[in-house]
């Protein structure tokens, strides 16, 4: 016996390829383009070093580590139930401008003033 979500019918291909992502949705090629622009390496560089970041940042919350990125803020891994309930949440506490780091406004004021 086959449930609906087994089976794949033409209308459900056809949902699929009309499916358009949200216009407030940031992609990892967005993240690319922006470090290659702000940092001037090659796109190949940036790739593999934002992939293997990512990779890290995967690795590190699988293994049950709380991440800490400023200026980001610290994601925590928060594990409720046991056995085959077992859960596993990430929660994003979010870091907040001006405290225990500067806002991207200051760090652009800082370097346009900054003596050459």
């Amino acid at each position: 016996m086959t449930s609906t979500s087994e089976t794949t019918t033409e209308t459900d291909i056809e949902d699929a390829s009309e499916y358009e992502a949200p216009a407030n949705l940031v992609k990892k090629k967005d993240i690319y383009d922006h470090v290659t622009v702000t940092t001037g390496l090659r796109r190949r560089e940036v790739r593999e070093a934002v992939d293997s970041t990512f990779a890290y940042i995967f690795d590190c919350l699988n293994a049950g580590y709380d991440v800490q990125c400023p200026p980001l803020g610290k994601i925590r891994v928060i594990t409720k139930g046991e056995g085959d309930d077992l859960k596993l949440i990430y929660r994003l506490n979010m870091q907040k401008p001006g405290k225990g780091g500067k806002s991207d406004a200051e760090v652009s004021d800082d370097a346009a003033a900054a003596p050459e």
